[in-house]
């Protein structure tokens, strides 16, 4: 349940709960921080087979996926390569898709996780936020893509990780819409 506070006739207003309560709540409905960053393409960068990898973002408007990126808050979200931060308190959307492409041969199986402030592949792993399983595009390919609502804490960030059976790729796909992207958007006051 979101915090509502109540002032009597005549009561003054302290800048304190003007901004927690009136200005903050108005910026996020009128102005709501969103940032969607594409995967780094890392088509040249092999990944091993069972291992968590931490993914990596590219900036905001570069890449691949340039065109289908976005920092609302100017490039306060989307500061760190492995990171999306939220720039206030609130309840966010997360959202992820990722696509992994076998070095070789076929993947059997690929997995995506997203966490809250951890950084290291294994780390986001251990209790994620979401974890998907990633389907089959392709012999050679697999794709997954899961959400989740969060509350955060202005200042605590999303991570996302990814896993195979066989050494892989990450970022793009055979097609050119296919690319993989971490998403963090503010949805509503914190409850």
């Amino acid at each position: 349940m979101a915090d509502i506070k109540t002032w009597a006739d005549g009561q003054k207003i302290n800048p304190a709960d003007m901004k927690q309560y009136v200005s903050d709540v108005l910026r996020g409905f009128l102005e709501p921080p969103a940032c969607r960053r594409t995967v780094a393409n890392q088509a040249s960068e092999q990944k091993a087979a069972t291992t968590w990898y931490p993914v990596t973002l590219e900036r905001v408007g570069s890449g691949v996926g340039a065109t289908h990126s976005y920092d609302t808050t100017g490039g306060l979200m989307s500061k760190d390569p492995a990171k999306i931060v939220a720039p206030i308190d609130g309840l966010y959307e997360l959202s992820f898709g990722i696509i992994l492409r076998a070095v070789s041969g076929t993947l059997t199986f690929g997995l995506a996780a997203a966490n809250i402030n951890l950084t290291g592949g294994k780390d986001i792993a251990a209790r994620p936020i979401v974890r998907v399983g990633c389907g089959r595009a392709s012999a050679a390919e697999k794709i997954g893509a899961g959400s989740a609502t969060v509350a955060l804490k202005a200042g605590d960030f999303v991570s996302l990780a990814v896993h195979a059976d066989n050494p892989f790729y990450l970022g793009d796909g055979s097609y050119a819409q296919m690319i993989s992207h971490l998403e963090l958007r503010w949805v509503g006051v914190k409850p």
